[in-house]
């Protein structure tokens, strides 16, 4: 199931090409940081993964957000 939400594209820890390896760039932030509400999210624009804070997330369009599909909770 497919889960859009919206981020500011400046408030993204990484952005990376390849999933596997945002996945482990999050689980390496996540242990470095000791957090524990990190996403994976999609831009379906640029083909790119984006790391975020899930309290960063946004359920309405806004000026500077964009909308991501959430591809992982880390």
């Amino acid at each position: 199931m497919e889960t859009r939400i919206f981020f500011n594209p400046g408030d993204s820890i990484a952005n990376i090409h390849d999933y596997n390896e945002a996945v482990r760039k999050g689980q390496i932030f996540k242990k470095e940081r000791k957090v524990d509400d990190l996403v994976i999210a999609k831009d379906k624009d640029n083909e790119e993964y984006a790391i975020f804070y899930a309290r960063d997330a946004k359920q309405e369009p806004h000026n500077s957000t964009k909308a991501y599909e959430i591809k992982k909770h880390v």
